[in-house]
């Protein structure tokens, strides 16, 4: 009987720098995107010489370069001063104050005794070092509506009254979550909101075509594929149409082949979920749960549960109230599975 890891050292056909088709991948150019970099470093700027910045919220549909292009300026401003000291926090993973504040403390690398601090006393030390160093910091509060209540914002908006300390981007899905604030936070911090719009499909294949370019190998790829996925993708996601171009190239390769055929964007097509996100209106909690169950498929409702609960605190009544409401909107199927007691385990999957 052959072994099942036989040919597993092979280098691939297809695939040269696989990395550059995955989420976290940052390129050397952003394309079609210009025009919002330019507005962020502008609104960035005055922190540089210590002067008041312009707050930035940031909104748009799921896969528009909202965080890709906030990531690309971070970088580039750390490249030409170290006079800011920019702390990217994801408020879905970090939902509290406390959470928040240790972020920056990571990034000021400031010692903490290992009794703990209340958050105002961290708040303090924080604080104490942008005034002792002269840094004010830039926070990016990306996935802003993660964050469980608004103190964190009222006590930054408070401290910067007082004397420079922070420039403030928030990141969202959402356009209405600045109304939702409390007004004295809208007053004190002033945001100005910037809208990413969808990619349209040829600006979509010019992406496409720049990481096919950079990723695959010569010859496996043609026009025509590109312009197929381009055309593909619903809402103008360049994280999906990216992910269908790696998905169909994986596909190409496991089939043996070495070039990606149009049949193998069809038949990964086949196996996505038929149902229209951005029609649903999801919650942020729903659309949680339907990233949890993209990557890993079928899941046990404890195995959810648990990685639900590492990303956003929330009781397990909660979670399964999320999960009835997917079904009821047919996102989600459920089965129940073998188990004693009178509440049978149940497992779930995208529809």
């Amino acid at each position: 009987m052959a072994n099942y890891f036989d040919g597993a050292e092979r280098d691939p056909a297809i695939i040269r720098a696989e990395d550059i088709l995955l989420p976290d991948y940052m390129p050397d150019e952003l394309l079609h995107r210009e025009r919002e970099l330019q507005r962020f470093a502008d609104a960035i700027k005055p922190l540089l010489g210590r002067r008041t910045p312009e707050h930035l919220f940031i909104y748009g549909p799921s896969g528009c370069g909202k965080t890709t292009c906030i990531k690309y300026i971070l970088k580039q401003l750390t490249e030409h001063s170290s006079a800011v000291l920019p702390v990217y926090v994801n408020c879905w993973q970090n939902p509290t104050q406390l959470a928040v504040y240790n972020r920056i403390v990571e990034g000021m690398r400031l010692p903490l005794p290992r009794r703990g601090l209340a958050a105002d006393e961290i708040f303090d030390r924080i604080l104490q070092f942008s005034r002792n160093y002269k840094k004010p910091v830039l926070l990016i509060l990306d996935e802003i509506d993660g964050l469980r209540h608004d103190e964190l914002l009222y006590t930054v908006a408070r401290s910067n009254e007082q004397r420079l300390t922070f420039g403030i981007i928030g990141i969202s899905n959402n356009k209405d979550l600045l109304a939702k604030l409390d007004p004295r936070i809208r007053s004190s911090l002033r945001f100005s909101d910037t809208e990413f719009k969808n990619y349209s499909e040829e600006q979509l294949f010019g992406i496409l075509r720049f990481r096919a370019e950079r990723a695959l190998a010569p010859g496996t790829f043609d026009e025509r594929l590109l312009r197929k996925i381009a055309g593909s993708v619903e809402g103008g996601s360049a994280r999906l149409a990216i992910e269908r171009l790696w998905k169909a190239a994986k596909h190409a390769e496991k089939a043996g082949r070495q070039k990606i055929m149009l049949q193998d964007l069809e038949d990964i097509l086949g196996e996505e979920p038929v149902f229209k996100l951005p029609e649903l209106k999801l919650s942020s909690e729903e659309m949680l749960i339907v990233e949890l169950l993209r990557a890993g498929g079928k899941l046990e409702s404890s195995e959810l549960y648990d990685k639900f609960l590492k990303k956003v605190p929330r009781t397990k009544r909660q979670i399964r109230n999320y999960l009835e409401l997917l079904e009821r909107k047919g996102v989600v199927v459920s089965e129940e599975l073998e188990g004693d007691g009178m509440l049978r385990p149940k497992a779930f999957r995208l529809k």
